[in-house]
Parts: structure tokens; C-alpha cells; sequence
């Protein structure tokens, strides 16, 4: 009979419980299901001039690490591979295709890459 009496407070309780947490979770999560609308907003916009400077000088210091690594460890293929990849994203075709030709000799190539940069480099050039 007291397991009887007591049952039904703590069913409703735990009830209870579970609407109120329920209702705090969905009240909760609304604001981060209003951000997710505007962080596609924000992600659309294209970068400002300033962001793409900083973002050049951004991969031009780190090419000048790699380039140091290099010249510490001159054996790397995967990191004349990546200083080939980094110098032709600065559009410094020369300096990426002497970068893949070292990976290439030291036997790593990346074949879409080097139809990229060769496409690339025809296009410096001149016609004849």
C-alpha cells in the first residue's frame, strides 16, 4: 500500500520532468536553428579585398617555412609537392614547376596536378 501511494507522485514527477526538460531542450536549441541560417549567409559572402591579402600573406609565410624545412631536410618529396602546390596558389608558376620537378626526381607525382601546371604555364607562353 505506501509502494501503491508513492508510485503515482513519482510517475507524475518523473513525467514532469521529462516535459519540462523537453520543453527547455527545444527552447534551448531554437537560437542555435536561428544562427545556422545566418552563418550560411555570412559563409556566402565573398572575401573582401583585405581578407584576401591577409590571406596570401598568410600562405606566403607559411611557404617561406616550407621552405626552410627544405632546405634543412632537401629529400622531402611530399614537401616539394606542397611548395609546388603553395606556389602555384600564389600563381608563381615558375617557382612551383622547379618545386615539382624535385618531388617528381624524388619519385612522387601528382598527375592532375602536373596537367594543371603544365595548362598553366602554356598559358605564360607567348604564342607563336
Amino acid at each position: 500500500m505506501i509502494l501503491n501511494f508513492l508510485a503515482k507522485p513519482a510517475v507524475l514527477a518523473i513525467s514532469l520532468v521529462a516535459f519540462i526538460a523537453a520543453t527547455l531542450y527545444y527552447v534551448i536549441d531554437m537560437p542555435s536553428r536561428d544562427h545556422s541560417s545566418n552563418r550560411s549567409a555570412v559563409e556566402a559572402r565573398p572575401m573582401t579585398d583585405a581578407g584576401a591579402d591577409q590571406k596570401a600573406a598568410s600562405v606566403t609565410s607559411l611557404v617561406g617555412g616550407l621552405e626552410a624545412k627544405l632546405a634543412q631536410n632537401p629529400n622531402d618529396a611530399k614537401g616539394w609537392l606542397l611548395l609546388a602546390k603553395s606556389n602555384d596558389h600564389l600563381g608563381d608558376r615558375q617557382a612551383a614547376w622547379a618545386a615539382y620537378e624535385r618531388a617528381r626526381e624524388l619519385g612522387l607525382s601528382d598527375n592532375s596536378f602536373e596537367i594543371e601546371l603544365v595548362a598553366n604555364m602554356r598559358q605564360l607562353m607567348p604564342n607563336n
